[in-house]
């Protein structure tokens, strides 16, 4: 942002119309500012008009943007970027905080800023220690803590937290896929339960019989299509975006839509051999191998 004296007379007043338009305030002889966009822990953006991002120790507040963007300005210096999201009527509260330094006359980028909700955390480090029973019943308590959580961001959250333990830990394709369902009804912009969804619609075919291609398309393609770059790190499993590609190549592939999936296959398949996971990596050989 350049320096505040030197505006115009005019051009000052159109600024500050403009930043009071998008809901976003600096302080006084602001020279440095810090932008982002807004997500949940899993790259989801969250574009919700009572989000607030903030520099603590400023009058520096923003709501983010119909993507989720948000601008931030103030003096030179170090700060706590702060970002919230409250449901109070569902008791539940998301939150995220990173140290940033501004530079006079200069805008930090800092890519995705995620809020998440603490009390979840519980559930998600009884996950990665493989104690599935135990996460099941931390994301269920917090579904029972929470008087009203499927409606909201944080019980869609615990939802989707349900369907992973069940799908991947307890080998329950059919019951998780229930569970992701229920947690993009209570927001449909959770790319990580959309995934899990996609994974369990192929998982599922060895429990009924079924053949759930086309469904299988239909959610990793809205996990792809979802704003934000996905990564389910460090909060489970090490998916990442290009896993996301792989698997809907491969998926094409078993549905029969060949082009597509050799087209995308080869696409990838560089940055997958160099930063996808190993399942990625063979699903991509699979595609390419029998579509030559």
């Amino acid at each position: 942002m350049s320096h505040v004296a030197r505006f115009p007379g005019s051009l000052f007043c159109a600024f500050l119309l403009l930043s009071l338009a998008l809901g976003c305030g600096g302080g006084g002889g602001a020279s440095a500012s810090v932008k982002g966009t807004l997500t949940d822990g899993f790259g989801a953006v969250i574009n919700r008009s009572d989000a607030v991002v903030s520099l603590e120790g400023t009058d520096s507040i923003c709501h983010p943007d119909s993507k989720g963007a948000f601008s931030l300005a103030a003096s030179p210096g170090t700060y706590v970027l702060r970002g919230v999201w409250a449901d109070p009527a569902a008791g539940i509260r998301l939150e995220g905080k990173s140290n940033v330094t501004l530079t006079k006359g200069r805008t930090a980028n800092i890519g995705l800023f995620a809020i998440s909700d603490s009390s979840l955390d519980s559930g998600w480090a009884y996950y990665r220690q493989g104690k599935y029973y135990a996460a099941e019943s931390a994301f269920q308590q917090y579904l029972t803590n929470a008087r009203s959580g499927q409606a909201s961001l944080g019980g869609s959250s615990a939802l989707c937290g349900l369907g992973w333990t069940r799908g991947r830990g307890l080998d329950d394709p059919v019951k998780a896929a229930g569970d992701f369902e229920e947690a993009i009804d209570a927001w449909d912009g959770n790319v990580d339960a959309w995934v899990g969804l996609a994974a369990c619609e192929l998982g599922r075919m060895k429990s009924d019989g079924g053949l759930h291609l086309n469904q299988a398309a239909e959610a990793i393609n809205k996990a792809i299509d979802l704003e934000g770059e996905y990564t389910s790190a460090p909060t489970h499993d090490q998916i990442s975006e290009i896993d996301l590609r792989a698997y809907r190549a491969y998926i094409n592939f078993l549905n029969g839509n060949v082009s597509a999936a050799r087209s995308e296959a080869q696409a990838i398949q560089s940055e997958v051999a160099t930063s996808g996971s190993r399942a990625s990596a063979n699903a991509i050989a699979i595609v390419l191998r029998f579509t030559g």
